[in-house]
């Protein structure tokens, strides 16, 4: 498993929109409290930021990882060359009933 510097991942503004999304959704519906989700979400960052291959490619599109940090919520990430340090960009987290093939196009 290759190894990062402990550089933060960047979240996309897409990610971010979702990461908005998500915490709506899981308030409304009460499945899971949004403290829980952030500290899920905050624990995956911190293992990509070290592990940046450490989940597996997405079988769906091979250009994406892909990881499930709590319950249905997928984390769509690649690994990127910054200044020769790998560097993970998450592109989106999306509830994993939705289609997510056609989200990340």
């Amino acid at each position: 498993m290759g190894r990062g510097d402990g550089m933060k991942p960047k979240v996309l503004s897409l990610a971010r929109d979702d990461l908005k999304e998500m915490r709506s959704r899981l308030s409304e519906f009460g499945t899971v409290p949004p403290t829980k989700f952030r500290d899920s979400f905050t624990t995956f960052c911190d293992n990509i930021a070290k592990w940046p291959d450490m989940y597996p490619l997405y079988d769906l599109n091979p250009n994406y990882r892909r990881a499930v940090i709590i319950y249905d919520c997928l984390v769509f990430y690649e690994i990127e060359n910054d200044n020769g340090k790998d560097r993970a960009m998450v592109y989106r987290v999306l509830h994993g009933n939705r289609d997510t093939l056609p989200l990340l196009d």
